[in-house]
């Protein structure tokens, strides 16, 4: 199965037409189409549903789409991890991380390496918190920084081990126009009407997850929803169109950037408690990660 075709069929199931498709990857029309009925022909199912101004995806397309994602991920990291082998023993770091949060979070780790040897070599990845733990766990990175949550079922990569860069609890952001807003703090009661929102870059449950069991089932899943973008969330939440839950290590920024929304410990007997985290494997030999590690353990 050609990876081009697969990386071209994503790039239409997400933006939902073969032209937009064609300008992203600054291929013809008529090539993508080619390439799409090559698909099809091999795969012996019919993937889209085409339309003059737009392309749906039919049944059999929907489920095809985490199948094309499994191939060409696995694909880029074989590519990746060739690619790594290939190159000279330079002092070298492989780092991901899942959000701005953690991002902030990986900056301030590796300050003090950066001071005592600025050749170090830095990669950077964004990927979700459960996609950076399965490249830490297969070599593609040598560590991830993403949030831990402390759940009763947990559910990250028991395989690698962890270190807490910076811990704190949960709060619950909500706009000021909100009358729950005046208080000092809130109880999850008072919430349970409203729309919970999370923001995530990827089509992904893990989140819901995350929130509908951390609360006790305050909410139910269909409550809790997803947003394409930080900022869309936190617009959302100011004009008191839903609440968040944003990390109290990194409150200050929040303020700063949403005058409109109060932050507010909960008051009910829950697990709140939330860390952003370090992820790496214990026999990665890489040098420059235990050079870090020995800052920070």
């Amino acid at each position: 199965m050609e990876i081009n075709r697969l990386k071209t069929f994503l790039v239409i199931a997400k933006n939902g037409s073969f032209k937009a498709a064609a300008e992203l990857l600054f291929l013809s029309p008529r090539a993508v189409s080619k390439q799409m009925d090559q698909l099809e022909n091999e795969l012996g199912v019919k993937l889209f549903i085409r339309r003059h101004n737009n392309t749906d995806l039919t049944p059999t397309g929907t489920k095809f789409v985490i199948a094309a994602e499994d191939i060409v991920n696995t694909y880029n990291d074989e590519l990746i991890r060739i690619q790594s082998e290939q190159q000279t023993k330079e002092k070298r770091l492989k780092i991901g991380f899942s959000s701005s949060n953690q991002e902030i979070a990986t900056q301030k780790m590796l300050i003090p390496l950066l001071k005592s040897d600025p050749t170090i070599k830095l990669e950077f990845r964004q990927e979700s918190g459960q996609r950076l733990q399965q490249l830490v766990h297969t070599g593609i990175l040598d560590l991830a920084v993403s949030p831990y949550y402390y759940m009763q079922n947990d559910m990250t990569d028991p395989s690698l081990s962890r270190i807490e860069l910076a811990k704190g609890d949960l709060v619950v952001g909500i706009s000021s126009l909100n009358k729950l807003a005046q208080a000092d703090s809130v109880a999850l009661g008072d919430l349970k009407d409203l729309e919970v929102l999370y923001y995530s870059p990827y089509a992904s449950l893990y989140l819901k997850k995350i929130f509908f069991e951390k609360f006790n089932q305050t909410f139910s899943e269909h409550q809790i929803n997803r947003v394409s973008s930080l900022e869309l969330r936190d617009m959302l939440i100011a004009s008191n169109q839903g609440i968040g839950f944003y990390p109290s290590p990194f409150l200050t920024l929040e303020q700063q950037k949403n005058p409109l929304i109060r932050f507010l410990p909960i008051a009910d007997d829950v697990n709140t408690t939330y860390a952003s985290t370090l992820f790496y494997k214990k026999n990665n030999h890489n040098l420059v990660l235990h050079q870090l590690l020995t800052y920070l353990l």
